[in-house]
């Protein structure tokens, strides 16, 4: 729908005109020392925040007060100058309500009734200083204003509306910038940061990587191994903010639970633990009591198999190359006979590293019991 276009301005001889323009009023000129009562007489109208301390990630509605009923079009500014590349968003209010994108509109700026304009999903970015540009129209008769005072940059002044857009009449209005508000964004509370995985197995000397899941805007992001901070070294691996943690030629010390911990000027929180198993071994195997071993019949024995490994490893018993068919890590057994006497050996195996070894003892029956 085609909107009315607003120029003018302040000068001596009358309004300012766009290039190109004609002054739509040639006989409307200042009067010194007079003004229209009611249409010129203008005073600053605040803008409120709401809420007042906006947070990163939130929303903000800023909202100028007191306006006049008649207000035609406003339009905001992300600065504390009304240029043009600054405008965010032209807005034309009711009975036939419009918005019109400017150039610094992200996609996140909307604008409703009152001029009111509302911002969602704040960024850092968003910090700064914003202005509002009203434009009013004071009614079909002519109006003069007052020159601004020497030195002063206001722009308020009298405005033309052009009568060949949506078949309004001539009619003076004023345009008034308010004074800029500055959005200050306060960092949000964070939310508790997340590892993926939260669980890895890695095989000793190979690679794993673990990754911080948080807000974006958490200013720092550190990483922890069993509660303590991981110092930097050669070997660590990070991204540019820290997010993700590699970790290559992994060795046995580098099991544990890993956290990362985030903050900003305002909280700092910690991961739920993520668990690193190493997997290793074994390396070797022995049995617990040193041989030979002097044993007589009917008398009990216990053997323990002991090795170094991550998982723990599967076992199997053997005697003089049989197998026994037990599995567990203690082989319990009371010779009965001489043929329990012999070499008996444990077989222990990791199935994660595909590593197996051997211990072995030799038992001999010495009597009756």
């Amino acid at each position: 729908m085609p909107r009315s276009r607003f120029f003018g301005g302040n000068s001596a001889a009358g309004p300012l005109l766009p290039e190109g323009l004609r002054d739509p009023l040639p006989n409307c000129r200042r009067r010194p020392g007079r003004a229209a009562p009611g249409t010129c007489l203008l005073r600053w109208l605040p803008i409120v925040l709401t809420p007042r301390s906006p947070e990163v990630g939130g929303d903000v509605s800023l909202a100028p007060q007191n306006l006049p009923q008649d207000v035609l079009v406003c339009s905001w500014y992300r600065s504390a100058t009304t240029h043009e590349s600054s405008r965010i968003l032209t807005y034309y209010p009711p009975p036939a309500p419009d918005q019109i994108p400017g150039p610094a509109h992200t996609g996140r700026e909307t604008a409703g009734p009152g001029c009111t304009l509302h911002i969602a999903g704040l960024t850092l970015s968003d910090t700064g200083n914003y202005t509002v540009l009203i434009q009013s129209r004071t009614g079909t008769n002519p109006a003069v204003c007052p020159p601004p005072a020497p030195g002063s940059e206001s722009s308020t002044g009298l405005w033309g509306r052009s009568p060949v857009q949506r078949g309004l009449p001539w009619g003076l209005g004023w345009i008034q910038p308010l004074p800029p508000v500055t959005l200050s964004l306060f960092p949000e509370m964070l939310p508790r940061p997340t590892v993926t995985p939260d669980q890895t197995q890695v095989l000793e000397n190979g690679t794993f990587t673990l990754t911080c899941n948080s807000s974006p805007s958490a200013d720092t992001v550190l990483w922890l191994r069993d509660g303590a901070s991981l110092a930097p070294s050669e070997r660590l691996g990070l991204s540019p903010e820290n997010r993700t943690l590699m970790v290559p030629n992994v060795t046995r010390g580098d099991a544990g639970t890993y956290q990362c911990e985030v903050g900003n000027p305002v909280s700092s929180v910690r991961s739920e633990p993520s668990t690193v198993m190493v997997a290793y071994g074994p390396d070797s195997a022995r049995i617990d009591l040193p041989g030979p071993i002097a044993l007589t019949l009917r008398s009990p024995l216990n053997l323990t198999c002991v090795s170094d490994s991550v998982p723990a490893p599967s076992y199997r018993w053997v005697l003089n190359g049989t197998d026994t068919n037990e599995t567990r890590i203690i082989l319990t057994f009371n010779p009965t006979t001489w043929a329990q006497q012999g070499t008996y050996k444990c077989r222990a195996h990791n199935p994660i590293t595909n590593r197996t070894a051997w211990g072995s003892v030799a038992v001999w029956v010495t009597g009756r019991g």
